[in-house]
């Protein structure tokens, strides 16, 4: 009876002691989620005001404590795994925001190094615009020289804006301008050709 009793209070215990791990373990996770979630929520907060060596120095913080997290992920319940999944959601939404703003402010600088006074579309007429496609050239082959694959990625999207504008403007414009023009994207074409193989990194 004794020797029973005792089996029974010992088997008791163990189920305590489980329960008391797996709670503590619970609470565990959850404070370390909580941290994670208080982490993403300031990370992400003024985004814009973000400097590129900041914004990269957050993203390498948001790898080690991913990775750190993913591998305890098997003592997440069902809701902890979603709450977990939202905020990476929400740092990675961040993130695609943060490159689709200072993609834009690069390529406002571009169009200023590229096309120069005509870098406020509004002022690129039928009249001009000829014009703009050769200054445009002219900076392009002036410039070239030391750019990387990322400046001639730049570049190609200053054309395409310059082509958005004149397919804007060039209703009536005469076939000499036309042929220009056409030749001037050629141009661009073959030097942005050139300038990938040429490998500059």
């Amino acid at each position: 009876m004794k020797k029973r009793a005792y089996q029974l209070l010992s088997i008791l215990f163990t189920v305590a002691l489980l329960s008391s791990c797996s709670a503590s373990k619970e609470a565990e996770v959850e404070d370390e989620l909580g941290d994670f979630r208080t982490w993403v929520n300031q990370s992400t907060a003024n985004i814009a005001d973000r400097t590129e060596e900041d914004w990269q120095r957050a993203k390498e913080d948001f790898a080690t404590r991913t990775r750190e997290l993913d591998q305890k992920q098997e003592n997440f319940s069902d809701e902890l795994k979603q709450d977990y999944q939202n905020l990476k959601d929400e740092f990675n939404k961040a993130d695609e925001e943060y490159e689709r703003n200072r993609r834009a402010a690069r390529l406002t600088e571009w169009e200023q190094k590229l096309l120069g006074t005509y870098a406020d579309k509004t002022t690129i007429t039928r009249d001009n615009v000829r014009q703009v496609y050769i200054t445009f050239l002219e900076n392009v082959r002036s410039q070239r020289s030391t750019w990387t694959n990322e400046d001639w990625e730049m570049a190609k999207l200053v054309m395409q804006s310059l082509n958005d504008r004149k397919d804007e403007v060039d209703e009536d414009l005469s076939t000499d301008d036309e042929v220009k023009i056409k030749a001037l994207q050629m141009e661009f074409t073959t030097l942005e050709t050139g300038g990938d193989l040429g490998g500059n990194n």
